[in-house]
């Protein structure tokens, strides 16, 4: 499978403030993953098995840069709007109020390239915004001021190898930098820290049609001294992002070859991640793409579909931190302070994404990218309150082949 040029916090930290918040990551938890690529994006995040930008290769299934030669550059960026509001009764903050964050927009900056050494070797490297939550209610009386951002950047570098026509591997290593604050009145302060995390894939290509698999470990970032504990101790909460499992599949010979159709299908066990697992379920995440090239041409459109990560029933503390340095105490934490986080910063709870996208050749060795994707609205009730949410998302980037 080739690319289009061939044709033409972590953590929503559930901020463990008594907080309301927004920005999720487009179906797949608090992660990113591939819906914010420029091609991939378009076609639902589709891309283990076939991808159509070279982004998609960098951060998704580094096996599959094997396809790739000479060199390559992309660049270009994502405009990431996420719309939450929330309505509480008042049961854990003590006020009712509704309102909605005015957290965001954001812009999701994506830069990758490789180069391929020989035969069999394909080197790669980029970076991009891996996953990402913030929340901002200080304008809606009655929700204690929250304020919460959070941005992990993940610069990836990493390789492939064709052991044979058919079979290539390949690994990728990410540094993560999470950037973030959280908490409620003035009780946090801005925080970084890094962490490691490392992915591993194989495809096997038989006639038109390709599989792909690949395992990405756990990512952990400590964030030293973010939350106030008490007057003078503060919380170093640790969020990890998920490992996770994903397989793929796509066929490109469909309408004499100018229909390409792909689906992926990737578990994140949130179950299994630092201060996560006290919030959310694991995910399994079912996106389906297509790509139609016409007259050169790329015009794509894909759909993702996911459950609902909110657990059920949760208990008195999200990781390490139980409690937090409120109006002059420490407060301490208990289910329905859990699940007022779960609701107002925590709430990826939509469960359906669609997109479109095109690729829009610009000579022998140069294209460009764009796409749009909308997550559907969703309502659901989390404990006491009552959270709508949906994002819009449009991106464009230009990539170059030598």
């Amino acid at each position: 499978m080739q690319y289009v040029s061939k044709k033409l916090l972590p953590v929503h930290i559930v901020l463990v403030l008594l907080s309301a918040g927004k920005l999720q990551a487009a179906n797949f938890g608090t992660d990113l993953n591939l819906t914010m690529m420029p091609a991939a994006g378009g076609m639902g995040g589709t891309g283990i098995a076939s991808p159509q930008d070279i982004g998609a290769s960098v951060f998704g299934n580094p096996a599959t840069l094997s396809t790739l030669k000479g060199t390559r550059f992309m660049f270009g960026g994502t405009y990431y709007r996420p719309d939450v509001s929330a309505v509480h009764d008042g049961s854990a903050t003590g006020t009712a109020w509704s309102g909605e964050s005015e957290a965001g927009p954001y812009l999701i900056p994506n830069a990758a390239v490789t180069q391929s050494l020989g035969d069999s070797v394909v080197l790669a490297g980029g970076v991009t915004v891996v996953a990402g939550v913030g929340s901002d209610f200080r304008a809606t009386a009655g929700s204690l001021d929250p304020l919460a951002e959070i941005l992990v950047f993940g610069a990836n570098a990493g390789g492939s190898y064709r052991l044979s026509d058919q079979l290539s591997i390949g690994a990728m290593a990410t540094i993560g930098l999470g950037l973030g604050q959280a908490g409620l009145i003035s009780n946090t302060a801005s925080t970084s820290n890094f962490g490691l995390r490392a992915t591993f894939g194989m495809t096997y290509a038989d006639g038109g049609t390709t599989f792909a698999a690949y395992y990405r470990t756990p990512l952990a970032i400590k964030y030293r001294n973010m939350i106030q504990y008490s007057a003078t101790e503060f919380h170093s909460p640790t969020f990890e992002q998920p490992q996770e499992i994903a397989f793929g599949i796509a066929n490109d010979r469909f309408m004499q070859g100018d229909l390409l159709l792909a689906a992926d299908i990737v578990w994140k066990n949130w179950s299994s991640a630092e201060a996560y697992e006290d919030i959310y379920v694991d995910q399994t995440i079912l996106a389906v793409g297509a790509q139609y090239t016409l007259a050169g041409y790329k015009l794509r459109a894909g759909l993702t579909h996911v459950n609902s990560p909110i657990k059920t029933n949760p208990g008195s503390s999200v990781g390490d931190i139980d409690s937090m340095y409120l109006g002059g105490g420490t407060v301490p934490f208990n289910p329905v302070l859990t699940q007022y986080v779960q609701a107002t910063n925590a709430e990826v709870i939509w469960q359906d994404q669609i997109s479109v996208g095109l690729g829009v050749p610009l000579g022998a060795h140069a294209h460009t990218d764009l796409h749009a994707s909308y997550s559907l609205s969703r309502k659901e009730t989390i404990g006491a309150t009552a959270v709508d949410a949906g994002a819009l998302q449009i991106g464009a980037a230009f990539s170059w082949q030598f």
